[in-house]
């Protein structure tokens, strides 16, 4: 085993979720904080 050849399994690794983004990403304007506050 050697360092420069270890990856991560298959569906260990996500994409961030990217919020408050507009509205087509589906975590826009209030980017999951809800209204109050």
């Amino acid at each position: 085993m050697k360092l420069h050849t270890l990856t991560p399994s298959v569906g260990a690794k996500k994409k961030p979720k990217r919020v408050g983004r507009g509205p087509g990403s589906g975590h826009g304007k209030t980017a999951t904080r809800g209204h109050k506050g």
